[in-house]
């Protein structure tokens, strides 16, 4: 902008003081001097309005006060209008040369041009229909997919120009191509219109396994994934069944994600990964082409008895506090239990008879605010467990817990823990520690210093104060 104004002060300054002896040295008419030095100065005038309206309306108003990035291609095809102007009206007031004359002049000049530089004229067609229709913009996620690529092309518009538009890549470097790509193809804008996408992700498991046993299972896991940064709570995850072949049934996890904050692979990577961990916790067989020289696996026994063992076994209370055999007589007195979606689990303030171990589906734990409603502050999935503390130590229930999704879960008694307690009272003092340990963590997360001894003390006081408690009114009875 300031060479702008001031090669035009030069030539005002020319033109007011200057003709005379600019004319003595070039030898020529000062007729003729003062007609081209006024031409100049009104094109350099149209320069200097290019300039101020790119200043105040394409860098302060759009970019910085509406947040929004004009394509090069557009600010150029004003500056471009701007001096044809300029240049129209010099010739037609210096030279007395008339619009049509000029208009008609153009279109010869045009048509040559355009036979000779036809692809190019393509590409610069097709960037202003692009901008004008505002297809795609800068910051726009899109997918090009084209027989002259040998691959689609995934990324961000981070600009265009006249002949190319610029697309930058996942892995940080920059493809051009060519506008009219753009208008001759079918090109996917991942973000518009603005909002959450979705991803799909296949799995095959083995066929024998019943369906929604298996649903459930991925289903909660996508439920509590879907929590990230970069993924979308709503609309819900699913899990449907898309086909049947002779080894396995082939599932598709469908959820979704924000393509501004997290790339398609990352998000399928953090839902590959979380379906992965739940299959081998569960021991889920991957489908495989079956040969009968070995007997196939029980699947009732490993869907019933086996699971409670392992879903006990998997819980850090009972596979520190108690022995194998221990373990083996709390998993006879375990009952497995269903709920559908929407159904309470457990609610806040109530108190504890049960406590759950997640062992298909998810659950959302929420607590009431000030205000009068819920808060959902977890989710929980297969493995998880629910409302152990209120049971070891009689405390109410300290937050709400819904079934998000079809949820099966192991649900073990007061009554059974009280039976273990009254056969080995040594149990008080490991469950303490092990419910202690959970309690430090809690305290971690929330920045809080506590003392583990103390922690400890407390949790075995409260623990044998209620069970005395319990077995007292028993007794009464």
């Amino acid at each position: 902008m300031i060479w702008a104004f001031f090669v035009a002060t030069l030539l005002l300054l020319a033109r007011l003081f200057g003709v005379p002896l600019i004319a003595d040295a070039v030898h020529a008419q000062e007729s003729i001097v003062e007609r081209v030095i006024t031409s100049a100065l009104i094109i350099s005038l149209a320069f200097v309005a290019d300039r101020v309206f790119r200043h105040f309306y394409w860098d302060r108003h759009l970019k910085r006060r509406r947040n929004r990035e004009t394509p090069k291609l557009i600010q150029d095809i004003v500056t471009v209008f701007f001096v044809a102007l300029a240049s129209a009206f010099a010739l037609w007031l210096q030279e007395g040369i008339s619009l049509a004359g000029i208009a008609a002049g153009s279109i010869a000049i045009a048509a040559g041009i355009g036979v000779a530089l036809q692809p190019d004229i393509q590409d610069i067609v097709s960037g202003i229909s692009i901008n004008m229709e505002n297809s795609y913009a800068i910051g726009d996620w899109i997918t090009v997919s084209t027989d002259q690529m040998p691959a689609p092309i995934y990324g961000c518009i981070s600009g265009s120009s006249w002949h190319s538009t610029y697309v930058t890549l996942e892995d940080g470097t920059r493809a051009s191509v060519p506008n009219h790509l753009f208008t001759t193809n079918v090109i996917v804008n991942h973000s518009r219109p603005v909002g959450a996408k979705r991803l799909d992700i296949e799995i095959g498991i083995d066929s024998r396994l019943p369906s929604d046993r298996v649903i459930d299972m991925m289903l909660g896991e996508a439920y509590k994934v879907v929590r990230l940064p970069g993924l979308a709570r709503h609309p819900d995850p699913e899990v449907v069944l898309t086909q049947i072949t002779q080894d396995a049934v082939l599932y598709s996890v469908r959820f979704w994600f924000f393509p501004n904050q997290c790339s398609p692979a990352t998000a399928k990577s953090l839902m590959l990964r979380a379906l992965q961990d739940v299959l081998l916790q569960n021991e889920l067989p991957m489908p495989v082409t079956q040969i009968e020289m070995a007997p196939p696996p029980d699947i009732r026994d490993l869907l019933e008895p086996r699971e409670i063992q392992e879903a006990l076994m998997n819980t850090s209370l009972f596979r520190n506090a108690l022995s194998d055999e221990e373990r083996k007589v709390l998993g006879e007195h375990c009952k497995p239990i269903e709920l559908q979606r929407g159904n309470v689990l457990m609610r806040q303030g109530d108190a504890a008879v049960s406590m759950f171990i997640v062992l298909e589906g998810a659950i959302s734990i929420a607590i009431n605010t000030p205000a009068g409603d819920q808060q959902e502050v977890a989710v929980s999935a297969a493995g998880d467990v629910v409302g152990e503390m209120s049971l070891m130590t009689g405390a109410p229930r300290t937050a709400t817990v819904t079934a998000l999704t079809r949820l099966r879960a192991l649900e073990i008694t007061r009554e059974t823990i009280d039976a273990m307690l009254k056969k080995n009272p040594e149990l008080f003092e490991r469950f303490s520690r092990v419910l202690a340990q959970r309690q430090l963590e809690i305290d971690a997360l929330a920045n809080r210093k506590v003392d583990k001894q103390a922690v400890e003390r407390d949790i075995l006081t409260r623990m044998r104060t209620f069970f005395a408690r319990m077995t007292g009114s028993k007794q009464a009875i």
